[in-house]
């Protein structure tokens, strides 16, 4: 465990020598004014609960809460979309339209980590805080193929790398909101196919920013950091993650198997890593030869040099998922549109302050607030 000092809660942002202007602002110089929680001297710090002082604490705690059942911190209505192959995505509003009729305010778009969906506390937390005040945003998740009770319509489920059904969403809110800003936030593997998506499209592009939360930014290498050797990853990490995508397959396994790809179901009986489920399933079911294929094709980090909106990434340099070494320091040292801000400690999608308070959405909140203000 690190030491942790006074000068080690403080932020440290990452970025060009000369960020991107932004309506006569450079992106840099608008974080500095606007986003006390990532750039002010003495609140642009992340101090970690003294219960929880440890990345796997931090880690782990919203999990251990949840096995006590997930608490509902805010209220969703939602909407089933149907993709052009038959998919069926969930989109889940907040606040509700009969407590928020369609107006032209700015969107927040939310897409949730690995077999995850509006439900996790991580998501709820952010939500509640965009949509109070002062910012009062409208927010919707992305609840992709399967997951948060989704029904799967097709063969398929998703992937970290399945940008097309992100950009239809996107489609479908921007259609039904043509005066409103969309702003993206990914959390983790939402992360991962969010910054896909925005270095895909480049100028083309729906969002009018981005935010990224734990991003793995290299799938091979967080497959990789989970699958070291040591008591916690063997005990911990891959069977919790194995657990909620064993689960999202059994659930929908009868749809996945009437599909044309034929399957190794006594192998797949025995999955005892992560690699091995992207092996058997994943690659298989997205036509990669495996999941050295499937990585290196939907790996995130080299569609990085192509973003050109503002994006602003949060990560932890002891997050045990996305370890410090894959964060690509270059590329937010070379495009002018990216913001990096480093904590020395919060874990993966922990960042819990106290036992009922997180720190990430306040940033995210004011970078949001700072965004919408001048796009």
């Amino acid at each position: 465990m690190r030491k942790r000092t006074v000068d080690s809660s403080r932020v440290e942002l990452l970025h060009a020598p000369e960020t991107a202007t932004i309506n006569g602002e450079s992106l840099l110089e608008i974080i500095q004014n606007e986003c006390p929680s990532l750039a002010d001297p003495e609140h642009g710090r992340f101090v970690p609960s003294l219960l929880l002082p440890t990345s796997d604490l931090q880690t782990c705690y919203n999990a251990i809460c949840e096995r006590f059942g997930r608490p509902r911190i805010v209220k969703y209505e939602r909407e089933l979309i149907t993709t052009e192959d038959g998919g069926t995505i969930g989109l889940d509003w907040s606040p509700p339209f009969e407590q928020l009729p369609p107006d032209d305010r700015p969107i927040v778009v939310l897409s949730h980590g690995l077999s995850g969906g509006s439900q996790e506390t991580y998501v709820q937390l952010t939500v509640k805080q965009l949509t109070s005040e002062p910012y009062n945003f409208r927010t919707v998740v992305v609840n992709y193929r399967g997951c948060a009770g989704v029904k799967l319509t097709t063969h398929v489920l998703y992937n970290g790398g399945f940008t097309s059904d992100y950009k239809f969403a996107l489609s479908h809110i921007r259609k039904r909101f043509l005066q409103s800003s969309l702003i993206g936030i990914g959390y983790s593997l939402g992360a991962n196919l969010v910054t896909k998506y925005v270095g895909e499209e480049g100028p083309a592009c729906l969002l009018s920013a981005a935010i990224s939360v734990c991003n793995p930014y290299d799938l091979a290498a967080s497959s990789d950091a989970i699958e070291v050797p040591t008591l916690r990853n063997k005990h911990v990490y891959t069977p919790a993650m194995l657990l909620g995508l064993m689960h999202l397959y059994r659930r929908h396994q009868k749809a996945i198997e009437a599909g044309p790809i034929k399957f190794d179901t006594e192998a797949i009986a025995n999955i005892k890593r992560l690699r091995e489920f992207d092996d058997l399933i994943t690659s298989r079911a997205f036509g990669y030869k495996d999941s050295t294929d499937y990585y290196t094709k939907c790996s995130c980090a080299q569609f990085m040099p192509s973003i050109c909106i503002p994006f602003l990434a949060i990560s932890s340099l002891d997050d045990p998922v996305c370890p410090e070494k894959i964060i690509p320091r270059d590329t937010f040292r070379s495009n002018p549109y990216l913001i990096l801000a480093l904590t020395e400690h919060g874990g993966h999608l922990g960042y819990h302050e106290s036992l009922s308070a997180s720190w990430y959405p306040r940033p995210i909140a004011e970078f949001c607030a700072a965004i919408s203000q001048r796009t």
